[in-house]
């Protein structure tokens, strides 16, 4: 069995490393818009004052508990539970590959995915640190469970399957979880941390900046069937009064298919932008409401979902979220602001959700060969 293109990646590792933009030649159509950023008052952004909770990235990551007692292939879930702020619980769905054709080579994962029926899941990966070659695995999530025999059973089968294959010794019983995996091509795929899901048209995009305010970045569409680029969008996120922005490294969509990012501002606030992002341009309007305080120091992802209209912003150890028809409203109190603060030291990559509402958050013991897991979130 041909595994190369038909295995997955899952999990994010995370320092907000700036790529370059690089390009897709002979891959992907692309359009320009020089002016993405529509002009705003600054002064009349309204900061929520809501409870600070800002948690600092720590020195050193930490692995878990059952990675230290059973090593890279655990059989028993970790678990963790908020310690301050609103009550979210998080538990091992699925340990996922680390080795697949060579030692390490799935260990720097970057976004996860997940479809509104929670079939699927998108995961990005970087080929190394250092680089933008990455690429993106669709994982077959229902399907891989239900060979699993459900969540919490064979929790090491995957990671030992993999390993076997990139051994060349993979069984019968390895092969029936390996095709449920479907890894892409590699290409420049930045750094990799904002890939997102339009639920609308159905499209998968990410950004790619050099972290420069005022210079082009891009937009990539992807195929969620080849998982190849289709299309690029270059554009700025600057306006013409002259408000200048690098390239957003996050992003999610709503329902309506109307894309987030947020940006850190100060010491500690935080501000969200809404648009649009398609085929014909990208277009953000920064909303007039943001949050004075921050989840965290460490700028990792968005995410939206779709069960209570909420707009989620992960660090490590953090998760603060608020309701977007308030915040557009401008309306938002710091009552309706909900923050989950772990004392996991572990890296929170990236959280995506169901329309139903289950949260899915990678956490990844830093640059390591191991400790990369899918969990579900539960936040209240």
């Amino acid at each position: 069995m041909k595994v190369v293109r038909t295995i997955s990646k899952v999990l994010l590792v995370g320092a907000l490393a700036l790529v370059g933009i690089g390009s897709l030649k002979g891959q992907a159509a692309q359009v320009k818009t020089s002016h993405a950023l529509a002009n705003y008052n600054v002064k009349a952004v309204k900061l929520i004052k809501n409870k600070d909770y800002f948690v600092t990235r720590p020195d050193t990551y930490a692995t878990s508990s059952t990675y230290r007692s059973q090593g890279t292939f655990q059989t028993t879930p970790d678990i963790y539970q908020s310690v301050r702020g609103h009550t979210a619980f998080l538990r091992t769905a699925l340990y996922l590959p680390v080795t697949v054709h060579h030692s390490g080579d799935w260990s720097d994962p970057q976004a996860v995915v997940v479809t509104p029926n929670g079939k699927t899941v998108y995961i990005a990966y970087l080929k190394a640190s250092n680089t933008t070659t990455g690429w993106i695995v669709r994982y077959d999530l229902a399907k891989l469970v239900q060979a699993l025999g459900g969540y919490t059973s064979r929790m090491d089968a995957l990671r030992r399957a993999t390993n076997a294959y990139s051994k060349h010794k993979a069984t019968s019983r390895d092969r029936s979880l390996l095709k449920y995996i479907k890894e892409g091509p590699t290409f420049d795929i930045g750094h990799g941390q904002s890939l997102a899901y339009n639920p609308k048209d159905k499209q998968l995009w990410f950004t790619r900046s050099n972290g420069k305010a005022g210079q082009y970045g891009s937009a990539v569409k992807v195929s969620s069937k080849t998982l190849r680029p289709t299309k690029q969008v270059a554009y700025r996120l600057v306006n013409k009064q002259g408000a200048k922005l690098a390239v957003n490294s996050t992003l999610a969509f709503d329902r309506q298919g109307y894309a987030y990012f947020s940006s850190y501002s100060g010491q500690r606030s935080l501000r969200v932008y809404r648009g649009t992002m398609n085929d014909h341009g990208v277009h953000f309007k920064l909303m007039m409401q943001g949050l004075a305080y921050r989840p965290g120091q460490t700028h990792q992802s968005i995410a939206y979902n779709p069960h209570n209209d909420r707009l989620y912003f992960v660090s490590d150890d953090a998760i603060s979220s608020v309701p977007v028809k308030k915040l557009r409203q401008r309306q938002a109190t710091p009552k309706d602001v909900h923050a989950s603060v772990f004392a996991s030291q572990r890296e929170f990559e990236g959280l995506s959700f169901t329309a139903a509402g289950q949260g899915y958050l990678i956490l990844n013991r830093a640059l390591s060969l191991c400790g990369s897991i899918l969990v579900k979130a539960f936040h209240k």
